[in-house]
């Protein structure tokens, strides 16, 4: 299984003045790592804790909110938007990878369900089901 990495301390108060750009950049820096490790696993169909990756993503962007009000000058918030977009392309990535890991899902579930039908049915009634 792919190591994540180490999250902020579950609860963990900072003072005013530690809100900086230097710490939203750390967790941005973890966040893009977490959707690096959950998006190489998906394309490599490796093994991961998805409900560990779920919670680490939550914790992050919880954090993410918090920090961007407190960013104080217009370098900061310009900074801010810039790595933003950096994310955006990164959850991007991530979002195609879990879209073709549910279309196979989809696809084997519909297999499956249709196996069961025809293994039922004796040709009496017909049964159709469709998914958009």
């Amino acid at each position: 299984m792919t190591a994540l990495p180490a999250p902020a301390e579950a609860g963990a108060r900072l003072p005013t003045s530690i809100f900086s750009f230097a710490a939203f950049e750390a967790v941005a820096e973890r966040l893009e790592a977490v959707l690096d490790t959950e998006t190489d696993a998906l394309k490599k169909n490796r093994p991961c804790d998805m409900n560990e990756i779920c919670q680490r993503k939550r914790q992050s962007l919880l954090e993410l909110s918090r920090f961007l009000p407190r960013l104080a000058t217009s370098e900061e918030r310009e900074g801010a938007r810039s790595r933003l977009g950096t994310l955006s392309v990164k959850l991007e990535y991530n979002r195609q990878a879990i879209d073709v890991q549910l279309r196979a899902v989809r696809e084997i579930s519909d297999i499956i369900a249709s196996s069961m039908r025809e293994a039922e049915s004796d040709g009496t009634y017909s049964f159709m089901t469709g998914r958009p």
